[in-house]
């Protein structure tokens, strides 16, 4: 059985260089709200495994997300791309809501997928 839940890039952070330096000097509500999200992965992955696979938890973890017919957002979406591109461990590149969707629509459909899903996964899934 698929269940498809919405993470966060940056749940990611203590597995990447220089990711725990940045959470802890990100404010309290960020700290919270990515703690939260660490928790509901964990809970899922757990629950595959006492449920012997039945549950088959998918976990994409976009970082921002926008849509080419809102301008407004290029601005921090190109600083996303440039941080990503130039090597910042922390910052995996934007994605639109059309890749994400597309991702997540054919992640419940194919039975291999499961697991914590960054941007490369959602880009290879959603062509």
């Amino acid at each position: 059985l698929p269940f498809v839940f919405t993470s966060a890039a940056e749940a990611g952070w203590p597995d990447v260089a220089l990711g725990s330096l940045i959470e802890n000097l990100s404010p309290d509500f960020a700290k919270r709200y990515l703690a939260a999200k660490r928790a509901v992965e964990a809970q899922l992955l757990e629950a595959a495994v006492s449920s012997q696979h039945m549950l088959r938890p998918v976990i994409v973890r976009p970082s921002l997300i926008y849509s080419m017919d809102r301008p407004a957002s290029f601005v921090s979406v190109g600083a996303f791309y440039v941080l990503n591109g130039i090597g910042a461990p922390f910052v995996d590149r934007p994605v639109t809501v059309q890749s994400l969707s597309s991702a997540i629509v054919k992640s419940i459909g194919d039975g291999q997928v499961s697991g914590v899903l960054r941007y490369p996964e959602i880009d290879r899934l959603s062509r």
